[in-house]
């Protein structure tokens, strides 16, 4: 059971996008939006693809059509919307998911005022988009096997329970994540004391310094910054004043700037940000921060710009303006486009598609990855190692005191699977940040956490 601090975050947002306007009271334009189930950003062949929209009006009565086309078509084709009570929504026959690419967007209207919206705004111009995936390699993970899970190599930190802080009452938790720096100096994030604990290479067993954190940063993640600093997440202000901001601390705990995050409640009709939304250092050293994207069609989550290779910030228009989506930047001009995909309406996925994407948005290479138990992404977040996508995912079987849960660590190649090994979930309470963490050189390293026998982060080598 996780605390899930950035979906609620998001509820607030989607919540706020679709509330009551002068749309409402049958006063100026009609307005409407995708709804991110349905379709994906990654669609395949013998996919059933349902595009949905949602009316952000009452009283009205909706009608519209879905404009589409695959890129070895030279126009779009127009498809009726079916109306079912606040929704519009269409299947895409077979014969569509042909080539590389779908293409579509919606116009929708009002019989009884005669308003209408065309949904993205720039129609054809600019319309809605998915990846085709007809080349994917395919990944055969069959039936899960629990118990059989890898010895580490090595262990890099070593704490009594004493030591750090724990929350043992209503929502448990502890430290839960940490930073390994190119050097192998290991940074635990004890963060109910607001610091961390830093930890030379090659000395698990005694913290050689601490460095503390702003307060009201508990559930937010960390990451490394140029010549010594750190990143933190935090929030300042109260309920409608709340804002995200991003701390760069020298290597001594104290402030060197702070600066406000695009999505704070006011702005949440587009992008939001979760109190564990994760950081995350691109190839070329730009900060980036997850970011929910209401709206959007084929999932919400975009990467967004918050602070330059050089350690400078970003203001809230640049960090909008440069947002990466879909998917996540990574070496060599590439973007990284991950998804979870179920065949069934409110089944867990057994599926996860993975594609490289290039800078004119072509995919490079793609996989499909089947699993005969349940199987999904967890707050690890995936990297590419030398071209190979490497993931952390989610492995359930079970339900009440048969639950069974492991972590399933895949890295990709070519053609198929390079290599795969099982982590028991060694995490005390309902972590919501990152307990594994994948190094640049491919290793994996997790960190277990107990109230009775302390933390522990261990390393698998590549």
């Amino acid at each position: 059971m996780k605390r899930i601090v950035f979906a609620s975050i998001l509820v607030l947002g989607i919540a706020a996008s679709t509330g009551a306007s002068a749309a409402d009271r049958g006063q100026g334009p009609l307005r409407a939006h995708q709804e991110p189930r349905g379709i994906g950003n990654l669609v395949a062949r013998g996919d059933a693809v349902h595009v949905v929209y949602a009316v952000d009006a009452r009283g009205v009565a909706p009608a519209g059509s879905l404009y589409v086309r695959n890129d070895v078509m030279s126009q779009f084709e127009r498809l009726a919307l079916k109306a079912t009570r606040t929704q519009l929504q269409v299947g895409l026959p077979a014969r569509l998911l042909r080539g590389h690419r779908l293409f579509y967007y919606a116009v929708i209207r009002d019989a009884k005022s005669g308003r209408s919206v065309t949904v993205p705004a720039a129609g054809a111009r600019s319309p809605s988009s998915a990846w085709i995936l007809a080349d994917a390699r395919q990944v055969n993970l069959g039936v899960h096997r629990f118990g059989h899970v890898r010895a580490p190599d090595g262990v890099v930190a070593r704490v009594e329970p004493s030591d750090v802080a724990w929350q043992t009452e209503g929502d448990t938790f502890g430290p839960q994540t940490f930073l390994v720096g190119a050097d192998g100096t290991t940074y635990l994030d004890d963060s109910l004391n607001d610091r961390l604990l830093v930890f030379r290479n090659g000395a698990p067993d005694a913290a050689v310094r601490t460095i503390p954190l702003p307060s009201r940063s508990a559930d937010s993640d960390v990451a490394l910054g140029p010549n010594g600093t750190i990143y933190v997440k935090g929030g300042i202000g109260r309920g409608l004043d709340f804002k995200n901001v991003l701390y760069q601390l020298a290597s001594d705990g104290s402030v060197r700037w702070r600066s406000v995050l695009a999505g704070d409640v006011r702005n949440s009709g587009s992008f939001v940000i979760g109190a564990n939304s994760p950081l995350r250092t691109g190839a070329d050293g730009t900060l980036y921060c997850l970011a929910g994207m209401p709206g959007r069609p084929g999932g919400e989550l975009g990467w967004m710009p918050i602070a330059t290779p050089g350690g400078r910030p970003l203001t809230v228009a640049q960090q909008v303006r440069r947002t990466i989506w879909p998917g996540q930047p990574v070496a060599h001009g590439l973007r990284l486009v991950t998804e979870v995909y179920a065949a069934r309406a409110n089944a867990a996925p057994r599926e996860v598609r993975v594609a490289l994407i290039d800078r004119a948005g072509r995919v490079v290479k793609s996989w499909r990855i089947v699993s005969r138990t349940d199987i999904n992404f967890g707050y690890a977040t995936p990297e590419v190692v030398g071209g190979d996508p490497v993931l952390v995912l989610d492995v359930t079987a079970g339900t009440g005191t048969a639950f069974k849960w492991e972590y399933l660590v895949l890295r990709l190649g070519p053609s198929g699977l390079r290599t795969q090994f099982s982590l028991r979930h060694v995490a005390f309470g309902d972590n919501i940040l990152a307990d594994v963490r994948i190094a640049a050189d491919g290793s994996v390293y997790q960190l277990g956490s107990s109230p009775t026998s302390g933390v522990t982060i261990r390393r698998y080598a590549r």
